[in-house]
C-alpha cells in the first residue's frame, strides 16, 4: 500500500482508506469523490486518501470500466488508479477507513480496526440511513447502479468531510 503522505503540513494529514470488496467500483469512485469535494473547499491538505479492497482477485488491475465512465461524467479521473488489498498488517497504517457496506465493516474489524475508526460511508446522508446504510454493489449491474453510487458518495462528502475536519481519534 501507498505510505507517501500528502503535502507536507504542520499537522499530519489524516490517513482515509475507503474500502469495498474488489477496489475496483466503489472505493476507487469514493476515494476521487472525496478528494474533489476536499479540494473545492480547500481541505485536501488535511488528508491523504486512498482506497482499497478486502478480496485479492483484482489487485494490480485499473477501475472497472463503468466506474471510470462516470468518473470521467463527472470530471473525476479514475485512469491511475490500482487496485489494492487491505490486510490485517496494513490497519496500523490508517486512522480511518470507510466502509461502503456490512460485510467490509465487519472484515475491517475482523482485521483488527478498532470500532470507532470505522465509518459507514452512508453514515452522512441527509435522509435516515439506518436501514439502508450500504452503498450497494453496482459490479454486477449495469451503468444505472454506478450512477446511483456516484450519487451516494456525492449526497455524504461534504458531511463526511465535515466529521473527518473535526476527528480526534
Amino acid at each position: 500500500m501507498n505510505t507517501q503522505s500528502a503535502a507536507p503540513t504542520s499537522k499530519k494529514p489524516l490517513r482515509v482508506l475507503f474500502v469495498c470488496l474488489g477496489n475496483i467500483c466503489r472505493s476507487p469512485l469514493a476515494e476521487v469523490v472525496i478528494k474533489e469535494a476536499a479540494n473545492n473547499h480547500t481541505l485536501g491538505h488535511l488528508f491523504h486518501f486512498e482506497s482499497a479492497g478486502t478480496g485479492d482477485w483484482h489487485i494490480g488491475k485499473g477501475a472497472d470500466t463503468r466506474s471510470a465512465a462516470i468518473a470521467s461524467h463527472y470530471g473525476l479521473n479514475l485512469g491511475q488508479h490500482k487496485a489494492q488489498q487491505i490486510t490485517a498488517k496494513h490497519i496500523p497504517n490508517w486512522d480511518v477507513f470507510v466502509a461502503m457496506d456490512q460485510a467490509n465493516k465487519r472484515n475491517l474489524l475482523a482485521m483488527g480496526a478498532h470500532e470507532s475508526q470505522v465509518l459507514m460511508m452512508r453514515s452522512f446522508e441527509d435522509e435516515d440511513t439506518t436501514l439502508v446504510a450500504d452503498v450497494p454493489d453496482p459490479y454486477y449491474g449495469g451503468a444505472t447502479g454506478f450512477e446511483e453510487a456516484y450519487q451516494m458518495l456525492k449526497d455524504n462528502a461534504d458531511g463526511l468531510l465535515g466529521y473527518l475536519k473535526g476527528y480526534k481519534g
